[in-house]
């Protein structure tokens, strides 16, 4: 044995992990229980007490007032449970794996210490039995560490369910509501009085259906108020024009045909669009048009004169900056007939308004919407506007036009319709790697495309995708099964692990298909997906998720048949940003590599690359379905 290993009296180093007390975990785990009960009494306590609100004064129509606490107490004892399934699995902890290995801990101390007193009274002749000794203990060591942290990970496992201290899961799985971060609210399902399990309602779909309903009261309030009364309250509320989208599309049908009910129709303008000569909807349409304007679940006939007045009320306002202003005349000068004319295929208003940071926002829909036996919406990535409208007006008439001449020339009856969705705030760079945006966006491209589905219960829905818009989409699909029949997915920015695992049960039951592409020389879309990003998986690894080719090549069935040029970078349409632009390198005359530089770089939705072209031929053969 080396003489410096003698001379150190240690020769088993190793350290041995810590083996929390059985006593304390025991605590915890009454604790939880104590605090459990604690919150279940409180809520039957103040239920009670909420009850006798009915016996001091009453309200015409707050007669449900009474039984608002209800849902909350509901929570608590979903809460309770979570908590007593916890305090379950630490008292199991506790009387079987933490003594058994606090033993072995022990143990391995006394044999640690025995063999380090054998190796500093060890000669040459006894080293090799120590040494030898002291490696056994130490794998023995190892394997203990490992024991230990299995305990933790199995036991972390089992706390699962509940989280953070602020978001708890019951014992299906499923989140309840604790804390003021996450109200909640529990419906009884359809089977049975209670059905067979509560449906969680978390504190965003609270929310959004309180706007909606908020928005639903405030329109039916704008239809007979004082013209200056409401010139006053939309002027405090620049944002309800915004809000209005999330309205539900079935409460928006029915309070469309009840304001229509009350109003006298006018004759059509010289456009061929509906007026109104009276009544509530001729109100609106005179002072606050947004409100219908932006009703998902309203035919878009009936949408567009006031979609349009929204619009040039907007272009009227003195206090627009000049981005807004210009933003809202390109758009304007897109689907204003009076602008427009009548010859050609004109771009249809779908919505209109400025959002709360002062960004102009809108949807556009090539083709008839109302009628369509197919309906796609194609969005954006980060670092898009209203200012972007050009390009991405220009990808979807041409995805209609190739539509429409393809199904014509198969001698296919389906409808299509393209959407360009530019309603939400993708952001830039500095966010790109959160989910927080996209899921907002995912909540109103839901309403806009609800709308569709309520007007036209058999529309097949479709989604493309650019860039951060996939994990958008992938939100929008994880949040809303059914809603979308198909989603094609290009230069993603990677999905969040729950959505990812949502398409997949999606696609393996049948109800969805998803296509992926990413370009060789994107190099921009695999940053979205870094280990720091909230959304790192790409859509491409997802269990029946069918990728398609961009780097250029034959496409099959686009016509007779034709090459698709290769996608040149992250850009969604042509591209004249330099970084895009380098196609390759050369030597100039000292020897040093120069870029060589295209002119534009094609894009994935360029109609020459071979992603757009194989996007086309899938959307005809989807349309074909959709009959």
């Amino acid at each position: 044995m080396p003489a410096s290993h003698r001379a150190s009296g240690v020769l088993v180093t190793a350290h041995l992990p810590e083996v929390i007390d059985a006593a304390t975990v025991e605590a915890l785990a009454q604790r939880l229980i104590a605090v459990g009960n604690t919150a279940i009494a409180a809520m039957d306590e103040a239920r009670d007490r909420w009850w006798y609100l009915g016996e001091v004064f009453h309200v015409s129509g707050a007669e449900s007032a009474p039984y608002m606490l209800d849902h909350a107490v509901v929570d608590s004892r979903t809460w309770a449970l979570a908590l007593s399934a916890a305090a379950t699995s630490l008292m199991q902890t506790a009387s079987w794996e933490l003594p058994a290995l606090k033993t072995r801990r022990d143990e391995l101390a006394r044999r640690i210490a025995e063999v380090n007193t054998r190796h500093r009274g060890a000669g040459e002749d006894d080293a090799p039995d120590v040494a030898e000794a002291a490696e056994d203990l130490e794998s023995d060591i190892r394997r203990f560490r490992r024991d230990v942290e299995d305990t933790e990970e199995q036991l972390a496992q089992a706390l699962d369910r509940v989280t953070g201290g602020t978001d708890v899961r019951g014992a299906d799985g499923r989140d309840v509501s604790v804390s003021n971060t996450y109200w909640g609210a529990a419906v009884g399902s359809s089977a049975g009085m209670w059905g067979t399990g509560p449906t969680i309602v978390g504190l965003s779909d609270r929310l959004e259906r309180a706007l909606g309903d908020a928005a639903a009261a405030r329109i039916r309030w704008l239809a007979t108020a004082p013209a200056a009364d409401i010139r006053s309250w939309l002027a405090d509320h620049p944002d309800f024009a915004s809000a209005v989208g999330f309205v539900d599309p079935t409460v928006a049908a029915r309070l469309f045909e009840g304001l229509a009910a009350d109003s006298t129709a006018g004759a059509p303008d010289g456009y061929g669009l509906p007026t109104w000569a009276s009544g509530p909807l001729a109100h609106l349409l005179a002072f606050a048009p947004a409100a219908i304007g932006n009703l998902n679940g309203v035919r878009i006939a009936d949408r567009q004169p006031f979609t349009l007045a929204t619009l040039r009320q907007l272009l009227a306002d003195p206090s627009l900056g000049d981005e807004q202003y210009e933003q809202l005349l390109a758009l304007s000068a897109l689907v204003d007939p009076a602008l427009t004319g009548t010859g050609g295929q004109q771009a249809v208003l779908l919505s209109v308004f400025v959002d709360s940071d002062g960004s102009p926002r809108a949807s556009i829909a090539y083709g008839d919407v109302d009628t369509a036996d197919q309906i796609t919406a194609i969005t954006h990535g980060i670092a898009t506007d209203l200012g972007s409208l050009g390009d991405w007006s220009d990808s979807a008439s041409a995805l209609q036009n190739d539509l429409r001449t393809q199904l014509a020339a198969q001698g296919a009856s389906a409808q299509t319709a393209i959407v360009v969705y530019l309603e939400w705030d993708s952001g830039n760079a500095g966010n790109v790697w959160n989910v927080e945006r996209p899921a907002a966006g995912a909540e109103r491209l839901a309403q806009l495309l609800g709308g569709f589905r309520s007007s036209s219960p058999e529309v097949q829905l479709n989604v493309g995708a650019h860039s951060l818009g996939t994990t958008m989409t992938a939100e929008l699909v994880a949040a809303n099964p059914g809603l979308v029949d198909n989603v094609w997915l290009f230069g993603s920015a990677g999905v969040d692990e729950p959505a990812a695992a949502q398409l997949r049960e999606q696609i393996a039951a049948g109800t969805l298909t998803v296509h992926a592409t990413h370009a060789s020389d994107d190099w921009v879309a695999p940053i979205g997906r870094w280990p720091v990003s909230e959304h790192p998986v790409d859509p491409r690894t997802i269990p029946g998720v069918v990728e398609f080719p961009a780097d250029g090549g034959y496409v099959s069935g686009y016509g007779s048949g034709e090459y698709g040029e290769r996608v040149e970078g992250h850009n969604s349409q042509r591209s004249t940003e330099w970084y895009y632009l380098i196609d390759g390198w050369e030597s100039d005359l000292w020897g040093n590599l120069v870029p060589i530089m295209d002119d534009e770089s094609i894009g994935y939705l360029d109609p020459r690359s071979q992603s757009y072209k194989e996007f086309v031929v899938d959307l005809k053969a989807a349309a074909e379905a959709a009959r």
